[in-house]
């Protein structure tokens, strides 16, 4: 079963109008947006958006119960301006973006996301879009790429070594299988770090194949323009270089000019559209930690819209 992470500091920090319009940018099955319907008056209206088709229908069945009007999606949190367009609501009181990945994505083999079973190296978040998947990843990158995608997304010291026995392992055969990729990984790594080595590669190599930051990067400043004068925009991350683009932006909005430090007054003429409602992130607690240890590296940020 997935929980949602930290769902109740989200429903608090993220509520602003009990009779409001909300929006789940990356809405997996639904928890989230469950715990909020909980906390919503009957008319106010919740929209989920997320790429894979088959959270979406586990969504829906979660969600058939609750009071309001719900619209589910199927697109790209990066997309979320355009999808919406054909939707009655262009604007919204509240929007949440996790980050992280689901437990219907972790657990399920066929998808490749998890070193803990033997599967298919896919890692796509949608695999009926097609598009390359970590295999062809693999099976083409250069060591030099490999060792740069290991390093810097799943910041592992031992990239070079780790890349450079990916590379040896191709030329005898085609590496396909989440047991392959492992067996390699181990067979550079001792004990007891295999296990962590694991799963910093595994998750450098997802980021790479669904250009994670990339879209997160593109799609802030999107978010910005469909929300509503002191409307909030939470985000939870578990990686930091997730949360260092979102503190980055979440910086710049709050400051607005862009000029040099030096400059006696701006001549940019960029105004503030944010301002932080926590000035750092919120952690989940111990005992959330404890119920569900796949919180333990969750971060939570979230920012006001403000009149420009």
């Amino acid at each position: 079963m997935h929980l949602p992470v930290m769902a109740g500091e989200v429903v608090e920090l993220l509520k602003t109008d009990p009779a409001g319009i909300y929006l789940d940018l990356t809405v997996g099955t639904g928890g989230h947006l469950e715990a909020l319907s909980r906390s919503l008056a009957d008319d106010s209206r919740l929209y989920g958006i997320d790429k894979d088709q088959q959270a979406l229908l586990l969504a829906e069945k979660k969600l058939e119960s609750c009071s309001q009007k719900i619209e589910l999606v199927c697109g790209s949190y990066g997309e979320a301006v355009t999808v919406l367009k054909n939707y009655p609501d262009v604007s919204f009181d509240g929007m949440l973006m996790d980050l992280g990945l689901s437990s219907l994505q972790l657990d399920k083999m066929e998808r490749g996301f998890s070193f803990r079973d033997d599967g298919p190296l896919d890692m796509r978040f949608d695999p009926q879009l097609g598009g390359r998947t970590a295999a062809d990843l693999l099976q083409t990158a250069t060591e030099k790429k490999l060792a740069e995608i290991i390093k810097t997304y799943g910041e592992q010291r031992q990239a070079t070594r780790i890349a450079k026995a990916i590379v040896r392992e191709r030329q005898d055969k085609m590496i396909l299988t989440t047991l392959q990729l492992k067996n390699i990984i181990t067979g550079i790594i001792p004990p007891p770090y295999q296990n962590k080595a694991c799963a910093r590669v595994f998750m450098a190599l997802r980021i790479a194949v669904n250009n994670e930051l990339s879209t997160l990067e593109k799609a802030l400043p999107d978010l910005i323009t469909i929300l509503k004068e002191k409307g909030r925009l939470a985000v939870i991350t578990y990686h930091s270089l997730e949360d260092r683009i979102v503190k980055r932006f979440f910086q710049k909005e709050v400051k607005g000019c862009t000029c040099p430090p030096e400059f006696p007054i701006c001549v940019c003429g960029n105004k503030p559209r944010l301002k932080l409602v926590n000035s750092k992130p919120i952690l989940p607690s111990e005992s959330e930690i404890r119920e569900n240890p796949r919180a333990r590296s969750a971060k939570l940020r979230v920012a006001e819209r403000i009149a420009v």
